[in-house]
């Protein structure tokens, strides 16, 4: 090969790299990407005023100039960092909304119930929550309580309430009432979701992220996880079966202390066989509340030491044993010495 076409070929290289990084760049920084996740962009050419439009398709041209030889790395790593399974997202973010979330629904001049916006209120702690949903959806707001130590992530256009009704219509299982009313607003056809939630679904994880407990029972010795709701008649329909296969959750129902009505339903993961089992699920369907994360990754590396908590307090075990809880007990818990079983480890 000649001299001038070696040139032209490295040349050519060189132009399609930056172009696909041009691309990018635009993407991210100039223009605001569609809500509903389509990524029908419009680029205005800045030579011609000529429109071209780039889709979620255009992903695979971009990643078939993978075939040229040398082409970045980076590029394939931000091609693999698309999100690959809407539905696993809306499910987490269903388990969201349930746990934490509030449809703001008003009455207008004309008594007519109104939508003003849609809110995840979260401590500070748990705050990577709700920038993975900002981030993910590229829409709405967070906002910090200066008083609290709260954040809010905010949703009150009209056009994004009705694109987040509409993907979450069909997964809500808990804020009935006030997600019907969020449909009717829109004029969308209420569509009841499913209670007997399939194995290995989000929407449990998404739950557990905000309303639910990992904990440890000291006198049982295990690690066990907990939800615990307002007993109506959504909740009662719940049913985790199946959620993690082979691992059912022991349901309990509180009385009012007057007697009478029921107070409230938990549902509790807490045997020492399903510990692994427990593991497994949030493997899968990944926490984003950092300290539960933390506290569920450890499940196999307790189990490991598990035995040593009846080994003399003077053991090299009973050691090993104790550094592992108080590490798992302090991981971002300010409150960590008030712990009852923390005196009988020290």
């Amino acid at each position: 090969m000649g001299l001038n076409k070696i040139c032209f070929a490295i040349d050519y290289m060189l132009g399609t790299i930056f172009f696909v990084y041009y691309l990018l760049f635009k993407i991210n920084y100039l223009y605001k990407i569609d809500p509903s996740g389509s990524f029908n962009l419009l680029l205005n050419s800045e030579i011609d005023n000529n429109t071209a439009s780039l889709n979620k398709n255009s992903w695979t041209n971009i990643q078939s100039a993978e075939n040229c030889k040398g082409f970045s790395e980076t590029i394939r790593q931000l091609y693999n960092s698309q999100p690959q399974n809407d539905s696993d997202f809306y499910e987490w973010f269903a388990g969201i909304i349930d746990g934490d979330g509030n449809f703001d629904i008003r009455k207008d001049s004309s008594h007519r119930f109104i939508l003003k916006a849609i809110r995840i209120k979260l401590h500070n702690r748990d705050v990577r929550i709700l920038t993975r949903i900002q981030n993910y959806l590229h829409l709405g707001r967070i906002r910090s309580d200066k008083n609290k130590p709260y954040s809010i992530y905010i949703v009150s256009t009209h056009q994004d309430m009705k694109f987040l009704i509409q993907r979450l219509n069909g997964l809500i299982r808990i804020k009935v009432t006030g997600f019907q009313k969020a449909c009717s607003y829109f004029g969308i056809d209420f569509i009841e979701a499913d209670y007997n939630i399939s194995p290995f679904n989000p929407y449990l994880a998404g739950l557990i992220d905000t309303d639910g407990s990992i904990v440890f029972n000291f006198n049982s010795n295990r690690i066990e996880c907990n939800l615990e709701f307002k007993y109506n008649n959504y909740t009662k329909k719940l049913n985790f079966n199946d959620t993690i296969p082979y691992y059912k959750p022991y349901i309990l129902i509180r009385k009012n202390k007057t007697g009478g009505k029921f107070k409230s339903i938990a549902f509790k993961y807490q045997t020492v066989g399903g510990m692994i089992l427990l593991y497994d699920f949030f493997m899968k369907n990944r926490l984003y509340s950092d300290f539960k994360f933390y506290r569920v990754t450890k499940i196999k590396q307790f189990i490991e030491i598990r035995n040593y908590h009846n080994e003399p307090k003077d053991s090299i075990e009973f050691k090993i044993y104790s550094q592992f809880l108080l590490n798992w007990i302090q991981y971002k818990n300010p409150l960590w010495i008030k712990v009852p079983f923390v005196k009988k480890i020290i």
